[in-house]
């Protein structure tokens, strides 16, 4: 037998199927794509919602873009290709008399501009099926984007803080070397070879750490992209040009004079870690100096601090020293001499964990360790001249401090 259904079954079983498919819609929405612009002005605002808060509120009336250009589109580093785009803009406030112009913030015609104490705002995109996607922002002040080598380095910074790229640009071996600062911090530099590994690749600094465990990249001085310039450098090379480019001792040295201007530095200052890893780089260096300790405070401060009167403290061992100050290394009276031509002292911090030790005087000179408030018990003995003390110090706090023995 055949049966056919009333055509009005058939507009039912579609009003049906319509309002599923409509349902469907609603409870799983398609994600919405937004474009550039719209993440731009989701940035301004976040900003503009900032500013409703604290003790210094005021109310945005207008706003506006007056300029969103891609100033970077760089491929290589993610599987999809990123983008800098430099965004500027003004906000005008409903009474520019309640504004406080603080944090960097900057203020033309009544508007309120895109400026703050890191610099201009430049938004990073990376692509995925055409669409841009916002991973966040980059600031001019903490970067030079006006270079494709600094852009590079600008994104890398970005990315490694994202945790999205590895703490080393070039894998392989690499080379840490410490070496001092004029003020007697020690600070250290990453050495990577960029192109060929072994003897005859060039050595690079490619970035470099203070005493305080604060990182810095190095940014090629180039006109063209990173690897093109270091490229060119290992052709040279390879052609029998600038062989010290394969000695990271030279190098390291060179980037230290050239480019920190630490000129006092020699080839003998420095510390090299051979076949170092880039965990070997992360820890933090420590650095050593000895002073005359003034201002113990335990109370002021969050930590307790002092202030160190930096100096040299020399021996007849130190005999080239002694010549450059015209001190003969022979005509010492108690065997040593202190070298303080500049009474500035630094301030330090200890902790709970900073370590203390003073000289014992018995049969011989021996140490003892005190606590803190021990050590300054003993600090205030000293009523005329104080023996100076070593300190170390390491991630911007002092590890220990040891009394000098004065014969």
């Amino acid at each position: 037998m055949n049966y056919k259904k009333p055509a009005f079954w058939v507009v039912v079983v579609a009003i049906v199927v319509m309002a599923a498919v409509f349902i469907g819609l609603m409870s799983n929405p398609q994600k919405e794509q937004l474009t550039v612009e719209d993440y731009a002005n989701k940035f301004i605002e976040e900003t503009i919602a900032s500013y409703g808060t604290g003790d210094y509120y005021f109310d945005i009336a207008e706003t506006k873009i007056t300029k969103l250009e891609k100033i970077a589109s760089l491929d290589g580093m993610l599987p999809s290709t990123l983008e800098i785009w430099s965004l500027e803009y003004r906000l005008k406030p409903e009474d520019m008399s309640k504004v406080m112009l603080a944090g960097g913030m900057n203020e033309i015609d009544g508007w309120i501009t895109e400026e703050a104490s890191m610099g201009k705002p430049m938004l990073v995109f990376s692509y995925e099926d055409a669409a841009p996607q916002y991973l966040g922002t980059i600031w001019s002040g903490e970067t030079d984007p006006s270079t494709p080598a600094g852009q590079e380095i600008a994104l890398r910074s970005f990315l490694e803080g994202k945790g999205l790229l590895p703490h080393e640009i070039y894998s392989g071996g690499h080379v840490v070397v410490k070496f001092p600062l004029s003020t007697g911090e020690t600070c250290q530099l990453l050495l990577s070879q960029p192109i060929v590994q072994g003897n005859h690749g060039i050595w690079c600094v490619e970035r470099w750490m203070d005493g305080n465990g604060t990182m810095y990249y190095v940014t090629p001085e180039t006109d063209i992209v990173i690897a093109q310039y270091y490229k060119a450098l290992q052709s040279e090379v390879d052609n029998g040009h600038k062989p010290w480019l394969m000695d990271p001792l030279q190098v390291a040295l060179d980037w230290i004079k050239n480019d920190l201007g630490q000129w006092q530095v020699s080839i003998d200052d420095l510390v090299p870690e051979y076949s170092a890893t880039v965990e070997d780089f992360l820890e933090t260096p420590e650095s050593r100096f000895i002073g005359f300790i003034s201002n113990f405070d335990i109370d002021k401060f969050s930590k307790p601090s002092f202030h160190l009167d930096q100096i040299e403290w020399l021996t007849s061992e130190d005999s080239e020293r002694l010549k450059e100050l015209n001190i003969d290394p022979d005509d010492l009276p108690n065997g040593f001499y202190i070298h303080n031509p500049d009474n500035y002292p630094m301030f330090h911090q200890v902790t709970e964990d900073t370590e203390y030790s003073t000289i014992v005087l018995g049969e011989g000179v021996t140490h003892s360790s005190v606590t803190m408030k021990e050590f300054v018990k003993h600090l205030e003995q000293f009523s005329g001249f104080a023996p100076p003390f070593w300190i170390v110090t390491k991630d911007g706090y002092v590890q220990s401090i040891t009394e000098q023995y004065v014969p």
